[in-house]
């Protein structure tokens, strides 16, 4: 599955992540539950992927020692 993306697509998920938490750190109180709620799916989505990603990179460099 891990894969399935690129470092470069890692990254940029990785990214994507980051700014969503730093605007939901900015403005915790001005969401509906139901904009938390797709939000921290689309969260889920997107550092799943990164997280798979770098556990099998890891696995792979280890390997390679």
């Amino acid at each position: 599955m891990s894969r399935d993306i690129t470092l470069e697509q890692a990254a940029e998920r990785a990214s994507q992540a980051e700014v969503i938490l730093m605007m939901l750190e900015s403005y915790p109180h001005q969401l509906e539950d139901s904009e938390l709620l797709a939000i921290v799916s689309l969260l889920k989505r997107l550092t799943g992927n990164v997280a798979a990603w770098l556990i099998e990179e890891n696995a792979m460099q280890v390997v390679k020692k």
